[in-house]
C-alpha cells in the first residue's frame, strides 16, 4: 500500500486532497471496488489500535512514575509526623556543642591575645 502524495501549500496548510485514503499499487488505475475500501479501512483500524495500545501503556507508565514524588512527600510528611521530637533534640544539640566549642575556642584566643598584649599579667 502506498499513501497518496500530499499536497502541501507554502504556509505548512495541507489542502483537501492530502488527506485521502492510501491507494494500492496496480497496473491499471483501476476504481477501487468496495472490498478494496472495506479492506484499506480495516487496515487503518488495525493501525490505529496498535497505536492507541502503545499510548494507554505510555500513559500508564507517566502516571506512575508521576505518583512516586507525592509518595515521597507523602512518607516524609508522617516520618517528620512520627519522630519530629528527636530530629528537633538532635539539631537543638547539635547546635548547643558547636556554640559551646566556638565559645570555648572564642575565650581561649581572647585569652592568648591578651597575654601578647600584657605579658606578665598572668601572676
Amino acid at each position: 500500500m502506498e499513501l497518496a502524495p500530499s499536497n502541501v501549500s507554502a504556509s505548512g496548510a495541507a489542502d483537501s486532497n492530502s488527506l485521502r485514503m492510501p491507494r494500492k499499487k496496480t497496473d491499471a488505475e483501476a476504481p477501487l471496488t468496495t472490498d478494496d475500501r472495506i479492506d484499506m479501512i480495516v487496515e487503518y483500524l488495525r493501525r490505529m489500535d496498535k497505536r492507541d495500545k502503545l499510548r494507554t501503556w505510555g500513559g500508564f507508565f507517566r502516571g506512575i512514575l508521576g505518583l512516586i514524588p507525592l509518595v515521597l512527600m507523602l512518607v516524609s510528611v508522617w516520618y517528620i509526623y512520627e519522630h519530629g521530637d528527636e530530629l528537633l533534640k538532635k539539631i537543638t544539640q547539635q547546635a548547643a556543642q558547636e556554640a559551646a566549642a566556638m565559645t570555648s575556642n572564642s575565650a581561649q584566643d581572647l585569652m592568648k591575645q591578651i597575654e601578647l598584649v600584657f605579658p606578665g599579667s598572668e601572676n
